[in-house]
């Protein structure tokens, strides 16, 4: 993508606004990898924007280090003023696309940015993960998906804009978040698992969901 979808300096203050459950969705994340890796663990973080989903794991997982890979730099700058001066973060400028990092690596993590890429992209990005990824390893994905019916789709979106008026949204922020979904490319967990296991993981399963909101992970072998 070529284009900025948020403000980097608004992303954090409306988080727990525009997503319900948030604290549940990153916090499975993170009790996943920090239940699933070895003392000082490397992990990457795809699509990092601002560093949240990173800023909860090292919170878990004090002793690891982290490499926050985005394709904005506008985005990785807020991280850099979050992790100023700390040494276990690092940081690189590409999307997901470009090569990998090669590691290897214990965990793998990403909040809310593969569902913009294509279908096709999407499983190549799942195909390549276990060659960067330890025997043992985690991919944990914090995503936006979508139902796998229609008339359940219909449902998350009301349950969704319920969630986004009980909070307190401004009307605004919600106009503009609306506007920013009609770049999603979603789809359903259930696919998403498939995929995984397509790509070589023993084991997957879906940790936490709140409607159109979810947090899922496969495991390689050890």
């Amino acid at each position: 993508m070529t284009f900025e979808l948020w403000n980097p300096t608004t992303y954090d203050a409306l988080r727990r606004q525009l997503i319900p459950s948030f604290d549940l969705l990153y916090g499975s994340a993170s009790s996943a990898v920090q239940m699933s890796v070895p003392d000082r663990p490397q992990i990457l973080d795809l699509g990092a924007g601002t560093g949240l989903l990173s800023a909860a794991l090292l919170a878990r997982i004090p002793d690891a280090t982290i490499t926050l890979v985005d394709h904005s730099e506008r985005m990785l700058a807020q991280a850099r003023q979050r992790f100023d001066g700390d040494g276990r973060a690092i940081f690189a400028v590409q999307g997901l696309m470009d090569p990998l990092p090669t590691g290897p690596y214990d965990a793998v993590v990403s909040g809310l940015a593969i569902h913009h890429l294509e279908h096709h992209d999407k499983q190549t990005l799942f195909g390549r993960l276990p060659a960067i990824l330890r025997p043992g390893g985690i991919f944990v994905n914090v995503e936006q998906v979508l139902a796998p019916a229609p008339r359940l789709e219909e449902m998350y979106d009301r349950q969704h804009e319920s969630h986004v008026h009980a909070a307190g949204t401004p009307a605004d922020e919600w106009a503009a978040g609306r506007e920013r979904m009609k770049h999603d490319i979603c789809i359903d967990v259930g696919t998403q698992l498939g995929w995984l296991r397509d790509a070589g993981f023993d084991t997957v399963d879906c940790l936490a969901k709140d409607w159109r909101f979810a947090t899922y992970a496969g495991w390689l072998a050890p």
